[in-house]
């Protein structure tokens, strides 16, 4: 069951007439369970990027944006289907996500990090390829190791095991049934700390990621295309206002999670699941 938050617009005039048109409903994806970004609470859909999108709510007129949370091949699902208008917080991955039609101006950019068990792997090992025969844990429908790394993975060089959310996947590793396990930085020193797990080394940086709003393809393209131009305009003034910059901080603040402003919006504005 997914859970709903309504985000509305105000009306515009109609072009005929006094008459006012309605709002076009935007529906929207995300995960349900990758704090600090995404995550569902008793209000519904949580976190940074549900900030971001509920303050763009408020900057734009015409449109009511429903913002939904499922687990993440869910919300895949719904996209891809065509069953929601956008996904929220996908990387720009144009190739694995073909039915993506648009990735939108950046929300943040995240920094994707490679976890081992202590003794596994080295700092100094380049990434993917020194860790040939390792067996790594992913979050489930994530694409967050990048090409090079599923290409090894389909030649059999390296191992992969999925669990649905960070906190079973580190639990692999803390418990020795896993090797290594790439994932953001601060989505895996908040669950190291509260778990309390000392097994586990953060071995190397694998790059930053810019996250992004991706549209359905499904969604034709006359009615998309005018959402889209609207959005990504609201979102570099957020980028340039601060505003953006602000909710990060809040949340990195209250979460007491590692990471910063500044790595998170390293480039930011560089265009680089069934309910």
């Amino acid at each position: 069951m997914l859970f709903l938050i309504a985000f509305l617009g105000l009306q515009l005039p109609a072009v005929i007439g006094s008459a006012q048109a309605e709002p076009q409903t935007i529906n929207l994806v995300q995960d349900s369970n990758y704090p600090p970004y995404m995550h569902l609470d008793e209000n519904g859909p949580a976190g940074i990027y549900a900030d971001i999108i509920r303050e763009a709510s408020q900057r734009l007129d015409g449109y009511e944006i429903n913002l939904k949370a499922a687990t993440w091949t869910r919300a895949i699902y719904q996209v891809e289907n065509g069953k929601a208008h956008a996904l929220v917080g996908t990387y720009f991955r144009p190739v694995r996500r073909p039915w993506i039609r648009h990735f939108s101006t950046p929300l943040a950019t995240e920094a994707v990090y490679v976890y081992c068990r202590k003794g596994v792997a080295q700092p100094d090992w380049a990434y993917p390829r020194d860790f040939t025969g390792l067996l790594f844990s992913n979050n489930s429908g994530f694409a967050t190791p990048g090409a090079a790394f599923f290409e090894m993975v389909d030649a059999g060089e390296i191992d992969l095991v999925e669990e649905e959310i960070a906190q079973e996947n580190l639990r692999l590793l803390q418990i020795g049934r896993a090797d290594c396990y790439v994932q953001e930085q601060a989505a895996v020193e908040s669950v190291l700390k509260a778990e309390g797990y000392d097994a586990i080394d953060r071995v190397r940086i694998v790059q930053n990621e810019t996250a992004h709003l991706g549209y359905s393809r499904q969604w034709p393209k006359q009615d998309a295309e005018t959402f889209i131009r609207h959005m990504d305009a609201v979102l570099k003034d957020m980028h340039t206002d601060g505003t953006i910059s602000s909710i990060i901080n809040n949340h990195m603040s209250n979460s007491n999670a590692p990471a910063k402003t500044s790595d998170l919006e390293k480039g930011a504005c560089q265009t680089a699941k069934p309910c």
